[in-house]
């Protein structure tokens, strides 16, 4: 009779290691990238920044991404500084609010008006340096998107973000980001100036 019981003890053990290997699979993390050109750039950190000073640019955010090479800094003002050289990535949307955004799908919208979520810009640069001193879209130089969206998933202090979209060459840029995302920092837009 002794085999039976210690066969049947044995039982709550498996499924007790069963279950953890569960567990242990779920609680893996995603990875943050963007994919361009059929390479992908790890996302290191993502911000969420406020444009002043630039009265066509009221209300509108920035959300940024840089990769490894890059680090987000701030003066005693709040006013950023990208350190560094590597990859970033970022979309100009319209918000009111200061903290966060509206969850949801926010499309491209390259006219205004604007309303809530909608992407006024996207950008990216892959080999952006802290030397040249521009950031988002005062440089010509590089890809601007045109068509797509960024999909929203706010919990808390962490965001959940996917986009997908399509540039101006006609390249595909996808890429996702789960994580935090620094707030209050604000980016000074009076040299920027626009065609009528």
């Amino acid at each position: 009779m002794k085999p039976i019981f210690t066969r049947l003890g044995l039982v709550p053990v498996f499924l007790l290691l069963i279950n953890c290997q569960k567990t242990d699979s779920n609680n893996s993390t995603a990875i943050n990238y963007f994919e361009v050109d059929d390479q992908t750039h790890y996302i290191k950190e993502a911000a969420l920044i406020r444009l002043e000073g630039n009265p066509r640019l009221d209300n509108m955010k920035v959300l940024l991404f840089i990769s490894d090479g890059l680090s987000i800094d701030a003066n005693s003002n709040w006013e950023l500084k990208i350190r560094g050289k590597g990859k970033l990535m970022g979309f100009i949307i319209y918000s009111k609010k200061n903290e966060g955004l509206d969850n949801g799908d926010h499309f491209i919208n390259l006219r205004p008006p604007f309303k809530e979520g909608d992407i006024a810009l996207g950008f990216y640069a892959l080999n952006w340096d802290e030397n040249d001193g521009l950031i988002y879209y005062e440089d010509d130089d590089d890809p601007i998107m045109l068509a797509g969206k960024v999909s929203v998933l706010q919990k808390q202090d962490l965001v959940k973000l996917e986009f997908n979209f399509t540039t101006e060459e006609g390249k595909i840029l996808s890429g996702q980001y789960n994580g935090p995302l620094q707030k209050n920092l604000i980016y000074k837009t009076e040299q920027i100036e626009f065609d009528n």
